[in-house]
């Protein structure tokens, strides 16, 4: 009778906790759900551009100056014009600048068309062409852009006169076998953080994990909406699928560099299990004429972006700027 007894007690704080687990997992369900709903018809910053049948947001900073290219910035995985709220208005003071959300991603309507670099690149030069911003670019790349960004250059070279990676992607990198476990890895995590985003599980951890670069005002607002959120999770889960498997275009971009300034810069310590990866990184600099490389050893993937460890993104974009102005490089000159 005791241990009847025993057991009926046993169970019933079983019963209790799981109760309890289930109403916090709703109530943590209804928070995320909430926080997501609404609020993406009128982006803060920007506007709202037609390009075939939708609507893409891009954000233009900076008065344009003749001779001049205009400074265009990519962003990487799961990210939109809200990463680059430090760098921008920076470079805005001197140049004419723009950033922009991906289809799907941040306040730009998804697309039906395939997330691949090719795709993508497609996309950017449809947006500038219907925003009036002509070009030539300097493109302005971070993470996973590094690959976005030399998709552009091998369809439009004839657009693009500069090139600046910040610890970006090389693809050259995906023959790396530590990098192929890791690539697998991180696609397996993108399509599992999408499904848990849509049943608002990810979006109540936004204040403690969106500001990873040190952005402030309204950029660090955006970020925070953009975390988390169930159609931006998806498209990023899309893009990195496909991305990652669209290389080749990428490497089309080579020959286009040589007679191109570009600068790559890295962050994080040069270890010798990082070594391969770190060479890499910097290719596309030791391509050209007019390369170069720097590693901030204190920096990481996301403070390289923000106040701490920004200015020497800032010295590299005019690093590329004056070479472009002193050598009089014009895309005419690529083959």
């Amino acid at each position: 009778m005791a241990q009847f007894r025993l057991m009926k007690f046993v169970f019933s704080i079983i019963r209790g906790v799981g109760l309890a687990f289930l109403v916090l997992l709703l109530g943590w369900m209804g928070t995320g759900l909430a926080m997501a709903a609404g609020g993406w018809n009128n982006p803060p910053r920007g506007v709202l551009i037609d390009v075939d049948g939708r609507k893409q947001r891009l954000v233009c900073q900076g008065e344009a100056r003749a001779g001049e290219p205009i400074i265009v910035f990519e962003a990487g995985a799961y990210s939109g014009s809200a990463d680059w709220g430090y760098l921008q208005p920076e470079v805005a003071k001197t140049a004419r600048t723009c950033s922009y959300d991906r289809a799907g991603m941040g306040w730009s309507e998804p697309s039906k068309a395939p997330r691949d670099p090719a795709t993508l690149a497609r996309e950017l030069k449809a947006l500038l062409d219907a925003s009036g911003e002509k070009g030539p670019y300097v493109l302005v790349g971070h993470s996973m852009a590094g690959l976005l960004t030399r998709a552009f250059i091998s369809q439009y070279p004839d657009h693009v006169v500069g090139l600046v990676l910040i610890d970006a992607a090389d693809p050259s990198a995906i023959t790396i076998p530590e990098a192929q476990v890791w690539i697998s890895r991180y696609q397996r995590l993108a399509r599992i953080g999408a499904g848990l985003s849509q049943f608002g599980l990810v979006k109540p951890l936004a204040p403690f994990y969106a500001n990873r670069i040190g952005l402030s005002g309204v950029p660090l607002q955006e970020k925070r909406r953009l975390f988390g959120s169930p159609k931006h999770m998806r498209a990023s889960a899309a893009e990195i699928t496909a991305t990652i498997q669209g290389g080749e275009i990428a490497l089309a971009a080579d020959p286009y560099l040589k007679k191109m300034p570009v600068a790559t810069i890295t962050a994080g310590p040069v270890t010798p299990e990082r070594q391969a990866w770190k060479q890499a990184q910097s290719r596309a600099a030791r391509l050209s004429d007019y390369g170069s490389s720097i590693n901030v050893d204190a920096a990481n993937h996301t403070t390289i972006l923000g106040p701490i460890y920004g200015r020497v993104v800032l010295e590299a974009i005019d690093r590329v700027r004056r070479d472009i102005a002193a050598k009089g490089i014009a895309s005419k000159d690529q083959p």
